[in-house]
């Protein structure tokens, strides 16, 4: 009997070994694809960076801001970790991880939405949630994940967390054998412009409604704020271009940029809104309500550019 339990204790923590070697190799794979749901934190886990401007948000952050047009116009260095489809907590995770393995920067451009004051409190099976299944092994991301879903066993059991996820299983695996390198929409510093023609569809089946002005979500934007302006790190809040169309879809969208601006106001930090854009009139520009697409990203991010020049020198100094 004893001999019996000694070879199952034995199998049991090869069987263990075995497949934390497995999870292991696929996440360090992952990060080692060209691909936009994994560069910017491959990036940020190496550490080292030292950037001018960061750039934050959601989808919209992480696309309609163009790091190689912000390098050039400004004589700065630039970098993206817009978080796609996540709102104010996960973009403040990924703030968080940037400023653990690198340097602060100096400058952060956070796009603002009636997005942005939202909360998601499980990152798990949720869109692209894969990007965070290499994070596990990060201590601070650890601690972050439990704070939106993540439980020990997610945390702390090998391969848990890719259950159901064959195809990042397989690319991962292969990757990190060094049999394929994938590159599947990969990034430049972080940014991948969204491509397209316009699509209306989305915005035909959407309603008049209000947008919802999560307290909880508006405590953490706050604190973030008040945390970047103690780090003397200046916030530029960039409502960037949207559709008109769907923008009078909101209710009370007045009141969403009052808040936005009364809190640009209240920590002494520039609000920029181009809603009212002529960008935001034409759906030529647009491959979605929300998404501009490459040509008008780029001559929206020259007019950024031109309007924080305007803003002084102590933008980048």
């Amino acid at each position: 009997m004893r001999n019996f339990l000694t070879k199952t204790a034995i199998a049991l923590a090869l069987l263990f070994l075995g497949t934390l070697l497995l999870d292991i190799t696929i996440s360090k794979g992952l990060l080692k694809m060209e691909d936009y749901r994994f560069q910017d934190y491959a990036a940020m886990l190496d550490g080292g960076m030292d950037n001018d401007i960061l750039i934050m948000g959601n989808s919209r952050g992480k696309s309609h801001f163009d790091p190689f047009v912000i390098d050039s116009l400004l004589n700065v260095s630039s970098f993206c970790i817009g978080a796609g489809g996540y709102p104010i907590n996960v973009q403040r995770i990924k703030y968080d991880l940037y400023c653990e393995h690198n340097k602060r920067p100096r400058v952060i451009l956070q796009n603002i939405d009636h997005m942005t004051l939202s909360l998601i409190h499980d990152v798990r099976h949720q869109h692209q949630s894969e990007q965070f299944f290499p994070l596990v092994y990060d201590k601070l991301m650890r601690k972050e994940l439990r704070s939106v879903g993540y439980t020990w066993k997610e945390l702390y059991v090998p391969m848990l967390r890719y259950h159901g996820y064959q195809m990042v299983i397989k690319n991962g695996l292969l990757e990190a054998l060094s049999i394929k390198h994938y590159v599947s929409n990969p990034a430049y510093k972080g940014h991948r412009a969204e491509r397209g023609r316009w699509n209306g569809a989305e915005l035909s089946k959407m309603s008049e409604q209000a947008i919802h002005l999560d307290e909880q979500a508006m405590a953490i934007f706050e604190t973030y704020l008040d945390d970047c302006r103690q780090d003397s790190v200046k916030v530029v809040l960039v409502y960037s271009p949207m559709y008109s169309g769907a923008l009078a879809k909101y209710t009370n969208l007045a009141e969403v940029k009052t808040y936005f601006k009364e809190a640009a106001e209240r920590f002494d930090f520039p609000y920029l809104d181009y809603t009212e854009n002529p960008i935001s009139k034409d759906t030529a520009n647009f491959c979605v309500s929300v998404h501009m697409n490459p040509t008008a990203t780029k001559a929206f991010t020259r007019q950024l550019c031109k309007d924080l020049d305007s803003l002084g020198s102590i933008l980048i100094e």
